[in-house]
């Protein structure tokens, strides 16, 4: 039996606590849209690390899962949400 090794296993990636996370994993783990992570970052409300080659425009985003958990876990705590 062969897997894809592209394909995310939710509980897996909540089992093991990754550091890093694309948007596709922090939608999935906080329901976060690709966009609503991107005007926190924005905001200045959760961190992110580019990775591109120099010169280039393109790359790949990767949010500090810690980052968001803190962000979700101060907006609990306060009641309110707020980019």
């Amino acid at each position: 039996m062969t897997t894809n090794t592209h394909t995310h296993n939710i509980g897996q990636v909540a089992q093991y606590r990754p550091e890093f996370i694309n948007h596709h994993q922090a939608t999935a783990i906080f329901g976060l849209s690709r966009s609503h992570l991107y005007q926190l970052v924005q905001s200045g409300k959760i961190k992110s690390v580019s990775l591109r080659e120099r010169n280039k425009i393109k790359g790949k985003r990767l949010f500090i899962a810690d980052s968001i958990r803190e962000f979700l876990t101060a907006n609990i705590q306060e009641g309110c949400f707020s980019l």
